[in-house]
């Protein structure tokens, strides 16, 4: 009976690790924005008043659709709780990348109106390291991506999960990434669900349709013209950092 037991266990524990590490070419990752507002802002004069120990905390959920040569990071819809101007105090872009051919589109939402960014992939050095954790059950390697001179972002990758990306169109990593988080702790990204399924391909892309398309260099300078009066440079760096 003890033998028939064990045998049993082993035989689930082999299903288990063979269902959660098996390479997974194409599915669905539902991911958790976690945002500290105070952290992220609390250190200008101009929004400290606004954010509580009540509402600094904010949260918004994102899926991340993908096959071997291409991905799409989209918002979940969900009534937003956020009063006012906090509400826009996070961002909710849509992010396509076309693996095969190295190019992302990234679909801001500037007060309203959507605006086209075009890039290409891979743009990040990443050290990886030898730290691991399980994300929505699977094993992940942590990478550290060094921003600029006073920022760090960290991001844990799931080899299994063969394309390289991640969300907000974070990529560049030997597997797609299954959290992200600024060192701080003021963003953290951490993928809640895991589905391997055939993603339906007329979600991989977007159609510009005749709207202009612009690069991060086109666009920072339009927007310093056109909000320079209400905006500071930290507010633009903020803005242009992530993507």
């Amino acid at each position: 009976m003890v033998c028939f037991k064990k045998i049993i266990l082993a035989v689930a524990v082999t299903l288990y690790s063979a269902t959660t590490f098996a390479q997974i070419t194409s599915g669905r990752i539902v991911f958790e924005r976690r945002t500290n507002l105070k952290k992220r802002f609390g250190s200008d004069d101009r929004m400290a008043r606004f954010i509580t120990d009540d509402n600094k905390i904010k949260l918004e959920r994102f899926e991340l659709i993908f096959n071997e040569k291409k991905s799409a990071f989209i918002p979940i819809e969900e009534e937003d709780e956020a009063q006012g101007f906090l509400k826009y105090l996070t961002t909710k872009n849509h992010v396509y990348q076309d693996i095969e051919n190295n190019k992302k589109l990234t679909v801001m939402d500037l007060w309203g109106t959507e605006t086209f960014l075009k890039d290409s992939l891979g743009q990040r050095e990443w050290k990886v390291t030898e730290s691991k954790r399980t994300i929505a059950g699977h094993l992940c390697r942590k990478a550290i991506w060094e921003m600029n001179d006073s920022t760090r972002i960290y991001a844990w990758f799931a080899p299994n999960i063969v394309p390289s990306i991640g969300p907000e169109g974070f990529d560049g990593l030997p597997g797609a990434i299954l959290g992200l988080a600024t060192e701080d702790g003021s963003v953290i990204y951490f993928a809640k669900e895991v589905k391997a399924q055939k993603p339906d391909p007329a979600k991989l892309v977007r159609d510009t349709g005749k709207k202009d398309v612009y690069t991060k260099t086109e666009l920072r300078e339009i927007l310093e013209v056109k909000m320079g009066k209400w905006m500071k440079p930290k507010d633009f760096d903020a803005m242009f950092s992530w993507l």
